[in-house]
């Protein structure tokens, strides 16, 4: 069993590499000299975390409640040390180095369950009760180890590596380049457990790995990476693409749920197959309800994920409560959770219906916002992953399941179409019904996990604007606000796309419209938790977009703009594909999408073109 400190050298390694595919090659060497239980640990612990996105294990542990048990224990104004640092890991490595205690070298997985320890303290007391946890961990820590520790609980640990990244690492670590890329991706995108893919890479040998992998499959409980969609300029390229039928269905504008149902005696594997941490989680996600309803539904599990990978289970009991009472045993349902008002049968906007997402006062605000989750595709039903059966198919077989249910799931409307009239006119309706627009879907093909291309293409009622559709950024730094704005401290903000080539966030545009005060008190807050004194290594950004302050790629937001432009300076080409918005304006903060679905540099040069030949 590895020393944590060995893991600690790496990560420290790793900070000194500006280069992904060095990082990479790193990692690799590293992960060869582990054990596949130890693989599975790192590749949670390397993220900052302790298990999958969608598996509720937070710290809960502020770096102010550090400071404080630090100052009483070291006598030290750690405040000031903290200031003078700028990173909470630094300072703690600097306190260890003027007060040396003998280290117990302890290995990577009795710190994995020390951070557990800490993800399971709740309830009255418990900030004591963690503050005595970490105090007693330090002890026991030498100076690198305690500055990855404290950076890791409290939220700082950025080493840059995804989960795409790591999926590459496996591929190198197994067969000594990305040839198994491809594998990867498929069995990460069917089963959503970075960790547990890890374990069954290095369990397998080099003949055996790719067999291995395509074993994975669908399990209610687990979520599936969503499939993405494509956007097309015009009806007219709507008609080149697709000939014959289509499955059509509405473009809701919501929150992406998928909505898992099993029963207890589905969840057994055999016990090398159980993710490490099921070993230390609680069972806290049975809804409340009554005690008649408990023993009805004792055996049954219900669990939504959003396409982030967040369990939102609690937030919509409604759902939950008619998944429970669909006959079926097992499911996966992807659907659509949209406000909905009962008495005037119509859709509310997405600004209510994201007040939904509160983790507080969960009974009075779905009586105040009552949503439906409008379920568009079955990925499996009853032991049976459907994800490789055809669209057709899929959707046959969900109306089956969903007939005549009521409350908070219903199926969407899906209609098979022919020719460009019957679509334009269903298209019609939609936009007049309030909807964003339609969903065009081939008729055959399966559920693409993670995926984006033609196969699935969206219209939306923003087809004959300029910019076709909006485009999905992520913060990469922030102005300082002037006049009104200055005492928010934030003024506009920096947005970046995907470079999928080079893994960067290219800064493409300052956006300083489209907020309110009360946006701006949340950017502000939200935005200065991740601040960094020195631009990010994986953002690139030209010298006229330079922000006051930089932060983490970790908030994604929506943004529309008058068009796209050609940056006429050759020096910029490279960075967002020389281009950039004229007149951007935000139109959602803090959406629900990992950093990596953003929309992408190549994505952004396509929508350019789209408009060039219209």
């Amino acid at each position: 069993m590895h020393k944590y400190t060995n893991l600690c050298i790496l990560f420290e390694k790793l900070e000194g590499i500006q280069s992904r595919n060095e990082m990479s090659l790193e990692l690799a060497t590293f992960l060869k000299e582990c054990s596949s239980e130890e693989v599975e640990i790192i590749s949670y612990m390397i993220q900052g975390r302790v298990a999958p996105m969608f598996v509720k294990s937070e710290f809960n542990y502020s770096e102010k409640s550090l400071i404080n048990i630090l100052t009483k224990h070291f006598s030290l104004d750690v405040n000031s040390l903290r200031k003078e640092n700028g990173d909470i890991g630094d300072t703690v490595y600097q306190l260890l180095n003027r007060n040396p205690s003998l280290s117990e070298n302890i290995d990577i997985k009795t710190l994995y369950g020390i951070l557990w320890d800490i993800v399971n303290t709740s309830g009255v007391g418990s900030v004591l009760r963690k503050n005595k946890i970490v105090l007693e961990c330090l002890k026991k820590l030498n100076p690198l180890e305690g500055k990855y520790f404290v950076r890791t609980i409290c939220g700082e640990l950025r080493l840059g590596l995804s989960v795409r990244s790591l999926l590459d690492v496996f591929s190198i670590s197994k067969v000594g380049d990305k040839g198994l890329k491809e594998k990867l991706e498929h069995a990460y995108g069917v089963c959503a457990d970075i960790g547990y893919i890890g374990r069954k890479v290095f369990d397998s040998s080099q003949e055996s790995v790719v067999e291995r992998l395509s074993k994975i499959s669908a399990i209610p409980g687990t979520p599936i990476l969503s499939r993405l969609v494509q956007r097309v300029g015009s009806f007219d390229e709507l008609s080149d693409r697709f000939k014959g039928n289509v499955v059509v269905q509405p473009k809701f504008d919501g929150l992406r749920c998928q909505i898992h149902k099993w029963k207890e005696r589905d969840d057994l594997k055999d016990s090398s197959e159980i993710p490490i941490w099921k070993e230390y989680t609680k069972d806290t996600t049975k809804s409340v309800q009554n005690l008649f309803e408990r023993e009805k539904y004792s055996d049954v599990n219900v669990k939504l994920f959003t396409r982030n990978l967040e369990d939102v289970t609690e937030m919509f009991p409604e759902i939950v409560d008619s998944a429970r009472e669909i006959k079926n045993d097992s499911f996966i349902l992807d659907s659509e959770v949209v406000g909905w008002n009962y008495k005037k049968k119509k859709f509310l906007s997405y600004q209510e219906t994201m007040q939904r997402r509160r983790k507080y006062s969960v009974a009075s605000m779905s009586m105040d916002i009552p949503v439906k989750a409008f379920a568009f595709d079955l990925l499996f039903l009853d032991g049976e992953s459907l994800v490789n059966s055809d669209t057709s198919e899929r959707v046959g077989r969900l109306k089956n399941v969903l007939e005549g249910t009521l409350g908070g799931i219903a199926i969407a409307d899906t209609k098979v179409l022919s020719g460009q009239e019957e679509i334009k006119g269903y298209f019609n309706k939609c936009v007049k019904e309030g909807l964003e627009g339609i969903i065009v879907k081939q008729m055959w093909g399966s559920y693409k996990p993670g995926v984006r291309n033609y196969e699935w293409v969206k219209i939306k009622k923003s087809i004959d604007k300029e910019l076709v559709d909006t485009i999905d950024m992520v913060t990469v730094g922030y102005y300082k606000g002037s006049g009104r704005r200055s005492p928010f401290g934030l003024g506009a903000i920096l947005g970046a796309v995907f470079n999928e080539k080079d893994g960067t966030y290219d800064a493409i545009c300052k956006i300083g419209t489209g907020m309110s005060d009360e946006i701006l008190k949340e950017m502000s807050k939200k935005l200065k938790k991740f601040s960094k004194k020195e631009q990010p290594k994986n953002v690139r950004v030209i010298d006229t977009l330079i922000p006051d302050v930089w932060t983490l790629p970790k908030y994604v937001i929506t943004v529309d703009a008058d068009e796209i432009t050609k940056n006429i300076s050759n020096k910029t080409k490279l960075i967002g594909g020389g281009l950039s918005l004229r007149f951007p304006r935000l139109i959602e903060f803090d959406r629900d999408k990992g950093v990596e679905d953003i929309t992408s540099v190549v994505e952004l040069e396509s929508m350019y073109e789209m408009r060039k030949k219209i």
